[in-house]
């Protein structure tokens, strides 16, 4: 059986579709003064309830292909990639200040991580710095 339905619900329904309570009403095949009176009277029938969950399942369904649509679209975008120099200097951003203050955390722009030995104070989160491969896996600035 299906389940009950407020006048409200229906208006809610019929908004979010587009579709006003007179063109409801002629697709049902009833009168509008019907309608209006089965939708204040908060009396929808079954067959109008069925008809109501598909318009919205069929909106949902709609709403979802665009989403997926979009999805596919940024997809296909060419994508930007920054290349390094693989030389001696790299360009860095500090990300994080551990306990050891002469010690800050990198990311370079290919997403790798590593750590650089500076002057206390001296750089803070988010400060761009070249540095060079130094020893030990700790680098330096240049």
């Amino acid at each position: 059986m299906a389940e009950k339905m407020d006048g409200k619900e229906c208006m809610a329904i019929l908004r979010k579709v587009g579709i006003s309570r007179d063109e409801f009403a002629n697709m049902m095949g009833i009168k509008r003064s019907t309608m209006r009176t089965c939708v204040h009277g908060n009396r929808i029938s079954r067959k109008m309830v069925l008809k109501l969950r598909e318009l919205n399942g069929e909106k949902v369904v709609e709403e979802e292909i665009a989403e997926v649509d979009a999805m596919i679209e940024e997809a296909k975008k060419p994508k930007v990639v920054v290349k390094e120099e693989v030389g001696e200097a790299r360009l860095a951003k500090v990300y994080a200040i551990p306990k050891n203050k002469f010690l800050r955390l990198i990311e370079f722009r290919d997403g790798t991580h590593g750590k650089v030995r500076c002057k206390p104070g001296k750089y803070w989160i988010g400060d761009e710095l070249r540095v060079r491969e130094g020893e030990r896996g700790v680098w330096e600035i240049v």
